[in-house]
């Protein structure tokens, strides 16, 4: 059995219609946005963002992350942004940032559908067991590395 779910945008905090594929945005966004809750954006907020990673004369700006994968360069906003992927992809490739972002039962159901492959599922528990270990019990929201 499915269990339903809607992500909120990382940056804007809107849910993410469910037609609608999802980015995940890298290190990089988590510094220029520090505000960000999780990984996992909206089509809006992940490709109508703007900046350039490097001053006029080239070079990169003071603490900039480069992107993983774009070979020797990358050079704007865009080379910091996942292909787009669908909600249940992106949760299960981000898990952290699904929990943070609304997608706690479904990642909970997947850890232990009987279905799930084993690496998977252990790796989802571990990611809930340290959730469980930093949510539970007071009640009071932590921040969460994603």
């Amino acid at each position: 059995m499915s269990v339903a779910f809607r992500i909120r945008c990382c940056k804007c905090g809107k849910k993410i219609p469910l037609a609608q594929d999802i980015y995940e945005l890298d290190a990089e966004w988590q510094r220029r946005f520090p505000a960000m809750r999780g990984t996992l954006a909206c089509h809006r907020c992940a490709l109508r963002t703007s900046w350039h990673c490097t001053d006029r004369d080239g070079s990169y700006v003071d603490g900039h992350i480069p992107a993983a994968g774009t070979g020797p360069r990358c050079f704007d906003a865009w080379s910091h942004v996942s292909p787009p992927g669908t909600h249940r992809a992106r949760v299960l490739s981000s898990p952290r940032s699904g929990l943070l972002q609304g997608a706690e039962p479904y990642l909970r159901s997947v850890a232990t559908r009987k279905g799930t492959h084993p690496k998977i599922a252990a790796m989802l528990r571990t990611v809930i067991q340290e959730w469980d270990d930093q949510h539970g019990g007071a009640g009071i929201e932590q921040t969460a590395t994603v």
